[in-house]
Parts: structure tokens; sequence; C-alpha cells
């Protein structure tokens, strides 16, 4: 892999992180705004749908995948819908801070399957990286493992589990094709399942203050940007790298929770940061591309 386009990978995943956790943050003023989770899951991927759509109209580019590539496609749409109703149930039954940290451990799994497939190397140096990052997010969010619901543990193991699936799938299939055919798929395929879920389920409440409304469209934006540009990273420098640089997503919410919310951060929280920060950067030395090529691939 040459290495410009693993450092512009790299930067792409970061800017996605930081586009999740900042879009995750506007998500909780929507809510207070009379928005719901719900509303918000089922609304958020039709913006990156239409602008994939675009991109690939206007740059004269087929928006099918062909062959198996498309039937993945479609599953992972549906593993998307999945992991997203366990993460909200996880946050809805847990701590966030729990919750979040359950969640983030599918950077490691995502290695795991992939090596486990024989599309992957578990190279030392990123899963070195990858367990003293997921032990500094601990200290960042102040996890405390006290009277845990769990059912909430097994929605957030659920959480990790589909969205590592996700990324293991995505690995494959973003390599193969145009990444925003993938995206596509996904976006495209999330929108209608939630949109069925969520007529069944006859609970569908949009923001009803000016504050709310900010926040559900903002959140909106950064998360088209966030996600066109996770799959984008995934193509550039596999999925082992960009759910590792993923990491950062959590200390930007730290980080803006201080800024934006006035919150508290403790000294040991601070410690967090440094390590994770540290095993970031330890990892982005790390030179080796994730995916392994069958011969004539």
């Amino acid at each position: 892999m040459a290495k410009n386009q693993r450092s512009l990978g790299i930067v792409v995943a970061l800017v996605s992180a930081f586009n999740f956790a900042i879009a995750n943050t506007l998500a909780g003023v929507a809510y207070k705004g009379g928005s719901d989770p719900l509303a918000l899951s089922t609304t958020r991927f039709i913006l990156p749908a239409v602008l994939v759509f675009l991109i690939l109209k206007f740059s004269r580019k087929p928006l099918l995948m062909e062959g198996p590539a498309k039937w993945v496609g479609i599953i992972l749409g549906l593993v998307t819908v999945i992991y997203n109703f366990a993460l909200l149930s996880a946050i809805e039954l847990l701590p966030v801070s729990i919750a979040i940290l359950i969640f983030y451990l599918f950077p490691i799994l995502t290695a795991f399957f992939l090596a486990f497939l024989g599309w992957g190397r578990l190279t030392p140096a990123m899963m070195i990286s990858a367990f003293i990052a997921f032990f500094g997010l601990a200290l960042a969010l102040a996890v405390r493992f006290d009277d845990l619901n769990k059912l909430g543990l097994a929605f957030g193991l659920v959480s990790a589990i589909g969205f590592a699936i996700v990324c293991t799938l995505s690995n494959r299939v973003m390599r193969g094709h145009d990444s925003l055919q993938g995206t596509l798929y996904i976006c495209v395929v999330t929108t209608i399942t939630m949109i069925v879920i969520s007529v069944a389920v006859g609970a569908f409440n949009l923001p009803t203050t000016g504050a709310g409304w900010a926040g559900f469209m903002g959140s909106h934006i950064l998360y088209a940007a966030a996600i066109i540009g996770f799959y984008v990273s995934i193509s550039m420098v596999g999925a082992a790298a960009t759910t590792f640089f993923s990491n950062l997503e959590p200390i930007v919410v730290v980080g803006a929770g201080y800024i934006l919310l006035g919150q508290l951060i403790s000294p040991w929280q601070m410690v967090g940061v440094a390590i994770v920060v540290t095993a970031l950067v330890y990892g982005s030395r790390s030179k080796s591309d994730d995916t392994v090529q069958k011969p004539g691939e």
C-alpha cells in the first residue's frame, strides 16, 4: 500500500470519528427538543443515501454492485439495523459510559474476525494498540461496573458484534467495488427497514423546539459525512485500521461534554485520554495492510 494512501486513509478515519462523535452529541440536543432515538435512527440514513446517489449519478458510475456483493450489501444494511437498535437499548438500560465502552469492543472484534476468516493479519502493533486504547477508554469514560443490567450488557455485546460484522464484511466488499456503492446499499436498506419498523411500532417523534431541530439536522449532516468517510477509509486502509482509529470518537465526546455541556473531567479521565491518544499514535506507525488478497484478486 502506498504510504500516501495509508496516511490519507487514516486522516479520513479520524475525521469520520470526529463527525460521529459530534453527531451523537447533537442527537442528545434533539432528544431534549422532543425527538427520540427511533425517529433519529429512522431518518439519519436518508441524507447519506441521497448524497451517495447523487455523487454516483453525476460521476456516471454504476449505482448497483454486481454478483454476490449486492447480496452482501443488503445483509450489511439489515445487520446495521440490528446493531443500531442494540446500541440504543444498551444506552437505555446501562450508564452511557459503560454502553459505549462495550460497543467499542468492535475494533478488537473486527481484527479477530478478519484474521479468523483469513482476510487480515493480526499485527502485534495493532493488537497491542487496540488493547491499550480500550483500557484508556475505560478510564476516559469514567466507567463503573456496579449494578449492571444483564440484558443491557447483552444488548451492548450484540451492538459490538454486529458492527464488527459490518466492518469485516465491508472490508471485503469495499475493496472489490466502489466504496460509495456499498455505502448506498447499506443506507438504502437500513432506511427502508427502519421506516417499516417505525410504522409498525407507531411511535415517531420529531423535535418540537428550535434547538431540537438544530440538533436534529446538525446530527444528520455530520452523520452523513461520517458514514461516507468511514466506508471510504475502509476501502483505503482496511477495516482493522479504520475501526481502530474510530477510538478517537469517545474522546471527542468527552471533550465536547466539557466544552459544550460544562461537564468536569477528572484527572483519571485525562490520563485515559492521554493513553488513547498514545495508542492511536503508536498504531498509526504500523505500515501493514490488514487485508489479505487472494491470487488474481
